[in-house]
């Protein structure tokens, strides 16, 4: 009777991989409630800089194999996260609601509002976050899209399921051609 070889149980690695899977889903329910890029502009400045700090000593350690490291940088990034959404809230900030959108694109950052209704709290958040210039309505956004090229992207996202729409870059220009309804 011929057993298949099982590598013995790492006790140490099992954990390490639980730990991460609680600061990815932290993480998750983070972006979610504040928004990506928005969470760490909401912290004090001083645990900001910390906070960045622990963040990037945790995605170094936790590609590495060092699991007894990637246990404690987990449990320190699980209390970042907890001290710093303390933090977000003793400063007054609110959270996202599903009708207001955070992201940040080419290092500004835009508040998007879905339903006009959240319009007036989304402009007292960047009034208060220092961002004014970039709320935006969903259909404010939808406007600067030319009908082609809506209809024509319309049609590639029905066809190929997943696809994105990304900038076109001078290289791609050079190698296409110009392919744009602005164009003429």
């Amino acid at each position: 009777m011929n057993k298949k070889y099982k590598p013995p149980k790492d006790p140490q690695k099992d954990r390490a991989m639980k730990l991460l899977a609680r600061v990815e889903q932290r993480r998750s329910e983070i972006n979610i409630r504040w928004g990506e890029d928005r969470f760490a502009d909401l912290l004090d400045p001083d645990l900001c800089a910390r906070y960045l700090q622990m963040r990037n000593k945790f995605k170094e350690a936790k590609n590495k194999t060092n699991y007894f490291n990637v246990e404690q940088m987990s449990e320190g990034m699980l209390r970042a996260y907890d001290k710093c959404e303390q933090n977000v809230r003793s400063r007054g900030h609110k959270e996202l609601n599903g009708e207001i959108w955070a992201f940040t694109y080419k290092d500004i950052r835009f508040l998007v509002v879905k339903d006009r209704a959240f319009y007036a709290k989304a402009v007292a958040m960047a009034k208060k976050e220092n961002c004014m210039d970039s709320v935006w309505h969903i259909e404010e956004l939808l406007k600067l899209i030319p009908k082609e090229s809506f209809v024509f992207t319309d049609v590639i996202k029905s066809t190929f399921p997943g696809a994105e729409v990304k900038p076109t870059t001078e290289e791609d220009i050079e190698e296409v051609g110009p392919i744009s309804p602005f164009l003429g």
